[in-house]
C-alpha cells in the first residue's frame, strides 16, 4: 500500500495556518497510526506559556493520550518543519518509526544541523533512529513560513 504523504502534510499545513493566526510560529504536526490521525498539534509559541509547546511534542502527547500507549512505535509523525533538538529527542524516545517533514531547519534541526540527534546512528544503542523523509510539500511549507 502506497502512503499518501501529501495528504497528511496538507493537514499539517492547515494546523500551521491556525498557529499563525493565533500569533505563533506556523508549524503543524500530526501523528498517524495504521493510516489514521491519532494526534494533532499546532505550535503554541511564542504566545503559549509552556516551553515545550512545539507542534511535534503536542501531537505526540495527544496521540499518547488518545491511545493510552506509552510509546509511538509503528507511528508516523508528519510536520511542516524539521523537528528541533528537543522534539527530536522526544520523537526518538517515543520510538516513532518514520518522520516526514516539509522544510529543513538547519540551525536547530534534529536532522540537518550539526547536531543530528534524530538521525544519528551513533545513538541507536539508546533508541533506534526513525526513517526521515524531508521536502514533502516543501514550497507550500516555505510559503507559509514566509508570510
Amino acid at each position: 500500500m502506497k502512503v499518501d504523504h501529501e495528504h497528511f502534510m496538507r493537514r499539517c499545513l492547515e494546523l500551521a495556518t491556525m498557529a499563525r493566526y493565533q500569533g505563533n510560529t506556523p508549524v503543524g504536526s500530526v501523528v498517524v497510526f495504521d493510516g489514521a490521525i491519532i494526534g494533532e498539534g499546532i505550535e503554541a509559541l511564542p504566545t503559549g506559556s509552556s516551553i515545550t509547546g512545539h507542534a511535534e511534542t503536542l501531537a505526540c502527547q495527544a496521540a499518547l493520550d488518545a491511545t493510552g500507549r506509552k510509546d509511538l512505535a509503528g507511528a508516523v509523525l508528519y510536520t511542516t518543519a524539521e523537528p528541533c533538538f528537543m522534539c527530536g529527542y522526544a520523537i526518538r524516545q517515543l520510538r516513532v518509526g518514520l518522520v516526514v517533514h516539509g522544510m529543513d531547519t538547519p540551525v536547530i534541526g534534529a536532522v540537518t544541523s550539526i547536531h543530528p540527534i534524530l538521525a544519528d546512528p551513533a545513538l541507536d544503542g539508546w533508541r533506534p533512529a526513525p526513517t526521515v523523509i524531508g521536502g514533502v510539500l516543501l514550497e507550500e511549507c516555505q510559503r507559509l513560513k514566509a508570510r
